[in-house]
């Protein structure tokens, strides 16, 4: 782990996320950083389909696993340094307060902000209003929109 922190950006499949990985890692490498990336695994109340539950659970581990283990390649392509991976289950909110909370080293966390009319998402919106007061690190809200090579210029 680098002395210098971690970025902590939150892995997820809308078009946004991979424009808040590349700021994150070009961000770490500038500053000798090292980036975390934490999937959510969203998991429903199976309870009532008895074996099926489980079945299921494993299905939405395994496509979590793929997918972060692909934004962990990229990461690692950007900024030429292997991330580290957090992958949890629960409420969206609830568990990056955790993460950020347990883990010193997290000194920002990334996120990207989709303009428009369904608004920037719902950590940015949660993040940038009443729950800032939960965290104990900055966020930094990446316009969606950037192109790649504008990301490369500001940082």
């Amino acid at each position: 782990m680098s002395e210098e922190g971690v970025y902590l950006v939150v892995a997820d499949e809308t078009e946004e996320f991979p424009v808040a990985l590349r700021y994150a890692a070009r961000l770490a490498k500038v500053n000798h950083g090292h980036v975390a990336i934490l999937h959510i695994i969203k998991v429903e109340d199976f309870q009532h389909w008895g074996d099926i539950e489980e079945r299921m659970r494993k299905e939405l581990r395994d496509n979590a696993e793929k997918f972060l283990w692909s934004a962990a390649e990229n990461a690692n392509t950007l900024n030429g340094v292997i991330p580290s991976l957090y992958l949890e289950e629960g409420n969206d909110i609830d568990v990056l307060v955790d993460i950020i909370d347990r883990d010193v080293n997290i000194q920002m966390l990334i996120l990207a902000g989709v303009s428009g009319s369904a608004g920037p998402g719902p950590m940015v919106s949660h993040f940038s209003g009443k729950g800032l007061a939960k965290l104990r690190v900055p966020v930094v809200i990446v316009p969606s929109h950037l192109d790649p090579e504008k990301i490369d210029s500001i940082l």
